[in-house]
């Protein structure tokens, strides 16, 4: 009885020990398959990461990476795991992607230059438009002003409406056909700017006062005129007269000796706007 019992036992043992045995045989193989598996990883990463650390710029990294990706696909073994098999295909997709950036890249860089020169000349031609319309701009203003307020552009005379524009000497001038030589006055100048950062461009006003003066040699002496003298001085108290005034040290636009200007007067207009130059 106790030698059935013993034989029974050892028979079971002997089953358990074989079916351990090819549990342990089993595993061992996975732990096989796993560390040659690990291992061709690690190979694979580090030719990565030598291809990543190529030097000599852009270029040579993306040959080198190309280089790696066609190596990987002509090693591919069936026997290789689903892992290795998607790191190798994962190597070639980024591949593809490296050579498209290096391409688009060179074609980047051939079309740089001609894209630089061609915003340059279209930068110098907004320049050249704003100049225009800038000048435009003021022109369209000054007719609009002209066309609205009736500026007179012929014979100056009190009452009227007169345009004086900012010359390069630094002088309003006003804008006549006919005769030249028509100043705004210094008071008139400090009316229309006193409260402005900088000089107006153009200044629009109803003319009270013109005074006519000439430009005389400075060691010519003057007599005091008689009052019954054709050129005799004339005081403006309002009406279209003129007042006649031959100083002869007087002579702040640098015009020549014997020339003939005059210096206008002007008030402001209801609603005048003052136009700037606009600051850059």
């Amino acid at each position: 009885m106790n030698c059935a019992h013993l034989e029974n036992c050892l028979h079971e043992a002997r089953k358990e020990a074989q079916t351990n045995l090819c549990a342990a045989d089993r595993r061992a193989s996975e732990y096989s398959a796993l560390r040659a598996s690990f291992l061709r990883l690690c190979g694979l990463f580090e030719r990565f990461r030598n291809c990543a650390l190529t030097q000599g710029g852009l270029i040579a990294f993306a040959d080198a990476f190309c280089a790696l990706a066609q190596s990987l696909a002509n090693s591919i073994n069936e026997k290789d795991d689903d892992v290795t098999i998607e790191f190798q295909k994962s190597i070639q997709i980024l591949s593809d992607r490296v050579s498209f950036l290096s391409k688009h890249r060179e074609e980047l860089l051939e079309k740089y230059p001609k894209l630089e020169a061609a915003n340059e000349r279209l930068r110098k031609e907004v320049e050249e438009k704003e100049e225009l319309v800038t000048t435009l701009y003021k022109k369209h203003q000054l007719e609009k002003q002209a066309s609205k307020e009736k500026i007179c552009f012929s014979r100056l005379e009190v009452h009227e409406i007169a345009a004086f524009v900012l010359n390069s000497a630094g002088h309003y001038e006003a804008i006549n056909r006919n005769c030249s030589n028509y100043y705004l006055s210094a008071e008139s100048v400090a009316l229309f700017t006193y409260l402005l950062p900088i000089r107006p461009t153009y200044i629009v006003g109803q003319i009270v006062h013109i005074e006519r003066q000439m430009v005389k040699p400075s060691s010519t002496r003057l007599e005091h005129p008689r009052e019954d003298q054709a050129d005799g001085p004339m005081s403006d108290t309002g009406t279209d007269r003129l007042t006649i005034n031959v100083n002869p040290n007087l002579n702040p636009y640098g015009l020549p000796i014997g020339c003939e200007f005059f210096t206008v007067t002007v008030a402001m207009l209801p609603d005048t706007t003052i136009h700037s130059p606009t600051s850059s």
